[in-house]
């Protein structure tokens, strides 16, 4: 009785969606340069050539993720039930996107294609806004004060997390001279909040420009 002769194991199935995935936590891990085709496919656990034939070389691998990326804000969600509520939420969702997404949205500027991206959530915005009862002047100037406060809002954060260790810090200065608020300095001199301070920021000036409704 002859034995049987073993099967080598079978590669592991890759999908594109798979890949696609895979390739944008690279990027938004190591940013763009720490995208390889080899360091993907060990990711993976495939043959280069798979990547290659899902998604073609590094340039096109980029050119879906940029595309990606710029129709990624077309199904940003409104939830609530008044309109400050539901505006605030898109807000939310926004900066919770651009947050997660910071070397894929540089990429999407370098290639010119930032407006691209940022119209469905403008449509979505005016869409809200619409239904809040502003029209024409007003309502573009509140989608774009919307847009402005959270894009710099998440610029500032950016900036903060790769700033050098400040000394003093800001606290360290509120410390030593609390002047006679003593619960401000004590404030000012705690670590920021961000997501409290978005939410209230963001709140504020979302019922202060609806208030023409």
């Amino acid at each position: 009785m002859t034995q049987e002769t073993a099967k080598p194991p079978r590669a592991p199935a890759v999908t594109r969606r798979a890949v696609l995935d895979a390739a944008t936590r690279l990027v938004e891990e190591q940013g763009v340069s720490g995208l390889s085709m080899r360091k993907l496919a060990a990711e993976l656990g495939v043959a280069v050539t798979s990547i290659y034939w899902h998604v073609g070389n590094r340039e096109a691998l980029l050119d879906e993720l940029v595309q990606e990326m710029v129709h990624g804000l077309d199904t940003l969600p409104a939830r609530g039930t008044t309109p400050t509520a539901r505006v605030l939420s898109l807000a939310v969702e926004l900066r919770r996107v651009l947050r997660e997404h910071p070397h894929l949205i540089g990429l999407v500027n370098e290639r010119g294609l930032t407006p691209a991206m940022f119209l469905p959530s403008q449509r979505t915005l005016v869409a809200e806004i619409s239904a809040a009862g502003l029209r024409g002047i007003r309502a573009a100037e509140v989608v774009r004060a919307l847009q402005f406060h959270v894009i710099g809002f998440v610029l500032v954060e950016r900036h903060t997390d790769r700033s050098p260790e400040q000394h003093p810090s800001a606290e360290e200065l509120w410390l030593a001279e609390p002047g006679s608020d003593a619960a401000l300095a004590g404030a000012l001199a705690t670590a920021v909040d961000a997501d409290r301070l978005f939410a209230v920021a963001t709140e504020a000036l979302v019922r202060s420009l609806l208030a023409d409704q």
